[in-house]
């Protein structure tokens, strides 16, 4: 049986980011088996040249592409500011092409950015928001809220960030009684990730005889964390890798206690998702998708940005009981095997392809 050409409109999967990420992990999926799906690289790491090439080139490979393959469905994957006006190009070229489109939303502060902006880029989002066949949020409560920025809005469906449980799952940490515990962040080095309330955190933990350790996986504002957590007095707790490799980041999920993440604004972030699956306890704000992902007293603990002294309780609380981390652990395994391993997911998108072109799936 022919399989149905379904376009993936996005990033190319070796960009830093959650979106690259997603297409990469689909095209890998069972739904390569049952739709043809094709990959239109919008954009790559690099200068201004860079991209604004990769752009022309993702333009022309389309139209080509849907002129002599033809096809049916596009699958638009869309952050904010530039990467919005991206695919926005494409929505409307996909449009004048006669194809049916689904659009999907990944940054968490897609609801901010509609806010803030004038009328004219409001309207835009509206725009999409209703001509589109389907519209796709990461979470429950970000679908509900995406439904209501306008009553001709079109049907919203909640699809999480898939997760490859044959990669991301628990390992053994292997410790001895001198190791001190070991806390992880991966992402943006940068004040908007929470990652000088860390500091501050690590200052008051230390102050209560508690002296962890924690590795800083990302990039960005490395040598300004490193001045503050030097006049913190914490500088010795504090490990910088800088951005690592998947395997590496697994090697760092395996030997770390839990996954910290203090951050101001989140959609729903990869790294909470890949620690959950390999059995890590979650320390994080609630913001974004985040409260839906992580149930307090469930499988992590929650706060709200800004608020180090809880940070640091949440932290003490972890590191002195075993037997709620390994519980909290199990439950995150448990979760995302049951919701967003890559099969549940590559199911759940299959079903929306075949609903929007009308053709059989499963």
């Amino acid at each position: 049986m022919k399989r149905e050409i379904v376009y993936l409109i996005g990033p190319s999967t070796e960009t830093r980011g959650g979106i690259g990420y997603v297409i990469g992990t689909y095209l890998k999926s069972s739904l390569a088996d049952h739709f043809e799906l094709i990959h239109i690289v919008t954009q790559r790491e690099g200068g201004a040249l860079t991209k604004a090439v990769t752009f022309a080139k993702a333009v022309a490979k389309f139209v080509f592409l849907g002129l002599s393959r033809g096809g049916k469905l596009v699958h638009i994957h869309s952050s904010t500011g530039p990467s919005f006006f991206r695919k926005v190009f494409f929505f409307f070229v996909s449009r004048c092409m006669g194809f049916r489109v689904i659009f999907q939303f990944h940054s968490g502060h897609f609801l901010d950015y509609y806010a803030k902006n004038g009328y004219a880029i409001r309207f835009l989002i509206d725009y999409v928001l209703s001509s589109t066949r389907l519209n796709v949020a990461l979470t429950d409560s970000w679908g509900r809220k995406i439904k209501a920025l306008t009553v001709k809005c079109a049907p919203v469906e909640v699809v999480a960030n898939p997760i490859n449980t044959s990669i991301y799952k628990p390992g053994t940490r292997r410790t001895s009684p001198s190791e001190a515990p070991r806390l992880l962040f991966l992402g943006a080095i940068i004040k908007a990730k929470g990652v000088y309330d860390l500091v501050e955190s690590f200052k008051l933990l230390k102050a209560q005889g508690l002296e962890p350790c924690i590795t800083m996986a990302g990039d960005r504002e490395i040598d300004q964390v490193k001045v503050r957590c030097k006049e913190a007095g914490v500088e010795g707790l504090f490990e910088f890798p800088g951005w690592v490799s998947e395997t590496q980041k697994l090697s760092l999920l395996w030997r770390s206690d839990l996954l910290v993440l203090p951050s101001y604004g989140e959609g729903l972030p990869l790294c909470v998702l890949e620690a959950m699956a390999c059995g890590l306890p979650i320390v994080c704000t609630d913001v974004g998708g985040l409260s839906d992902l992580v149930q307090h007293g469930e499988n992590g603990l929650l706060f709200k940005p800004g608020e180090i002294d809880m940070l640091t309780r949440h932290i003490s609380t972890l590191l002195n009981d075993d037997s709620l981390r390994h519980k909290m652990g199990q439950n995150n395994v448990a979760k995302i095997n049951d919701d967003s391993s890559i099969d549940i997911i590559a199911k759940r998108m299959g079903k929306l392809y075949g609903g929007v072109l009308g053709v059989p799936f499963g």
